[in-house]
């Protein structure tokens, strides 16, 4: 999987607002959310483009959760306190 840098840190440390869901897609996955941390780190939910049991993924820090429908992962986002900022475009 190729790594992409999160964006660069504005002087309030909020890189968030400068951030598209369209920067984080690739040839595997649209990314189709960003959402916040309580810390303001950025969080992506993305969707598969191929079709397998688990579509669905949560993408925050070092970490990837994969769910099966695109509810399951808003409500692990939300129950997470991750806030949306940024829905697809």
């Amino acid at each position: 999987m190729k790594l992409k840098a999160l964006g660069i840190a504005s002087k309030d440390r909020n890189i968030l607002p400068y951030m598209r869901p369209s920067d984080y897609s690739d040839s595997r996955y649209d990314c189709v959310e960003l959402r916040a941390t309580k810390n303001n780190h950025p969080v992506l939910v993305m969707q598969s483009k191929k079709t397998a049991p688990l579509m669905w993924k949560v993408c925050f820090g070092f970490s990837q959760v994969y769910f099966p429908s695109f509810a399951e992962a808003v409500d692990f986002c939300n129950s997470r306190g991750m806030k949306i900022m940024k829905g697809q475009e």
